[in-house]
């Protein structure tokens, strides 16, 4: 978590040294940034092709507040983890909250829908398997002129997840996706 916190921190000097630089032009609503991306599925005895807490991956998305209490968000993501977990995809958010267009702090909460492609064990080999389906998010952040900062959490509908569990001899679990997020207002 702290190695993601440091691999934000340069970005985000850059951003607001290029913000306190630039013009008082009032930016629009549109947001783009990166960040960190974590997946962890199932329980601690998961296989190691699985994702889990410690597989921290790179994220970019797309925000759109249409006002201070509703947004949407496209999110793609991408780990390529140490002990063998790959995984892509990407999540589409609605975001009802407060704080969602303006400067100063905000909080959101809404559902999200998402689609992916992980590479799973076989006894042929690996291959790639697509996982979609629901969850629900939410995220608090802080807004300082045109820099966002965001952490934000979406657990998902286990159910694909669970079969892939159920075949490597694993009992059901819960899946969560966590974000750090940096964007930049335009």
């Amino acid at each position: 978590m702290l190695k993601g916190l440091r691999s934000l921190l340069l970005p985000a000097m850059t951003l607001m040294l290029f913000t306190t630089a630039s013009g008082h032009a009032e930016p629009t609503n549109f947001r783009v940034g990166g960040g960190q991306f974590t997946a962890h599925i199932g329980s601690a005895s998961t296989p190691d092709w699985l994702p889990d807490s410690g597989d921290a991956g790179i994220s970019l998305f797309a925000e759109f507040p249409q006002s201070e209490n509703a947004a949407s968000r496209f999110l793609l993501y991408r780990v390529n983890g140490e002990d063998g977990a790959r995984l892509q995809g990407g999540e589409t958010q609605l975001m009802f909250g407060w704080g969602l267009s303006g400067p100063g702090p905000r909080a959101y909460t809404g559902p999200a829908w998402h689609y992916e492609k992980m590479q799973v064990a076989r006894d042929s080999g690996d291959r790639y398997r697509v996982f979609n389906g629901w969850g629900w998010q939410f995220g608090l952040g802080f807004q300082f002129r045109a820099l966002t900062f965001d952490i934000a959490a979406t657990w998902r509908n286990p159910d694909d997840y669970n079969h892939e569990l159920n075949r490597a001899g694993i009992r059901d679990g819960d899946v969560w996706v966590r974000n750090l997020l940096l964007s930049y207002r335009f």
